[in-house]
């Protein structure tokens, strides 16, 4: 009877205790009363980039598989329950894998997303935009991902990857694009 009263008890002081008019943890958002901010992309022209980073692929034994012009992307700020959506003809996504099998059996790979804008003012300004959502809601607010912001003149340059065990190359890469300028 004791335990049934203990536990009758702790159940009490447990519900008791759960205020329903709570503000939510930072990860419940966005919301449905998220606001929105757009930013529009030009017509990519990333010839410049790609070539440079090709000549470091093939040095390290990497390989652009495919590219695939994108007209949205978007990121979630969880912190400041907002959304934002980078629109237009100025973004594209590239597959990068490595040739040549590093560790033993594992072909490392990742994405890389370019987004251009008008000016380098409009590219840092997204970029940091887009940083401050990456690190909102402990850093989970995007997905577990391991991703690398860098800029290259008027692009925002995103290079992310599935696995943890490859983001060493995914940071060597922005290491490289930050050294282009």
């Amino acid at each position: 009877m004791k335990k049934l009263l203990l536990l009758l008890v702790i159940f009490l002081l447990f519900v008791s205790c759960n205020d329903p008019k709570e503000k939510k943890l930072n990860w419940d958002y966005p919301d449905e009363n998220a606001e929105i901010k757009t930013f529009n992309t030009k017509a990519i022209d990333d010839k410049e980039l790609i070539s440079r980073l090709e000549e470091d692929f093939r040095k390290g034994k990497f390989k652009i598989e495919s590219k695939e012009d994108k007209r949205e992307e978007s990121f979630s700020n969880c912190n400041d329950n907002l959304i934002l959506k980078i629109k237009g003809n100025g973004i594209r996504r590239y597959y990068v894998k490595r040739t040549e099998a590093k560790p033993k059996n594992y072909y490392p790979d990742f994405m890389m997303f370019i987004y251009e804008f008008d000016s380098e003012a409009e590219a840092e300004d997204v970029e940091e935009e887009i940083r401050e959502a990456f690190y909102s809601g402990n850093g989970f607010c995007n997905g577990k991902g391991h991703d690398y912001l860098v800029r290259y003149k008027n692009k925002v340059v995103q290079l992310a990857t599935r696995a943890h065990m490859f983001m060493d190359y995914t940071k060597e890469y922005a290491e490289k694009i930050k050294s282009y300028r």
